[in-house]
């Protein structure tokens, strides 16, 4: 659904690195972007496809995943409200190395690719922020390589726990929105695997889940998991 609501100089969504903006830049995106509506379940975006807009995730839940041969993907990262996808593309002309679907219902803006290179040529603060966006993004892939390549599968789901903790829902207690099957992507192994843990994470009361609800008990067993597991 294509939906062009609320001009960007009187958003009070928009992202950080857009806050800073003067009106006659944001007017200029502005008339560069559309407002999408996307319901769960849907894709947002195709690996393999041209990379022509930046997408900002206004509200709602999506995960980035690499499509992979066989029945599992490996989803890269879980992205909430307030972020934006796709900033590694810039000034480059390959094709999205990844795909993008709604975990939950979520509209996003897709402002033109040259819009935001244009922006990072004539305005330092916004190209500082967008660079802190994509250092952090490369750290957190860093941080994902170490937990796939040198860490076991109690070691995988805590590093999967902490990150829907700390980065998505900053809370001990959040809704598990993510079926099994995506859960054990996020965390690097098969959905048996995945089951098998989460029930030895509920039998040690590290964890549990109720009526929908994953619940953090103990947080530093968790960190255990994840330094030396």
């Amino acid at each position: 659904m294509f939906d062009h609501k609320k001009s960007c100089p009187v958003c009070d969504a928009k992202s950080g690195c857009f806050k800073i903006l003067s009106p006659l830049e944001l007017e200029v995106a502005d008339v560069r972007r559309v407002e999408l509506n996307y319901r769960k379940g849907e894709n947002i975006a195709k690996m393999g496809s041209f990379v022509t807009h930046i997408l900002y995730l206004q509200k709602g839940l999506v995960k980035v995943y690499m499509e992979m041969e066989g029945e599992n993907d490996m989803i890269l990262n879980i992205v909430s409200g307030g972020n934006m996808i796709g900033l590694p593309n810039l000034f480059s002309n390959a094709p999205l190395q990844y795909s993008v679907a709604a975990i939950e219902d979520a509209v996003i803006c897709a402002i033109d690719k040259k819009v935001i290179e244009d922006l990072v040529k004539t305005n330092g603060e916004f190209a500082q922020r967008i660079v802190e966006s994509i250092n952090n993004c490369t750290l957190y892939h860093y941080k994902r390589l170490i937990t796939a390549s040198q860490k076991q599968l109690n070691g995988r789901m805590a590093d999967a726990l902490l990150h829907l903790s700390d980065d998505v829902y900053h809370n001990l207690e959040f809704p598990m929105q993510l079926s099994r099957k995506e859960l054990a992507e996020l965390a690097g192994m098969s959905m048996m695997s995945a089951v098998r843990v989460i029930k030895d994470l509920e039998q040690n009361k590290v964890a549990s889940e109720q009526n929908g609800r994953f619940i953090i008990e103990d947080r530093e067993k968790l960190e255990q998991l994840s330094k030396y597991g």
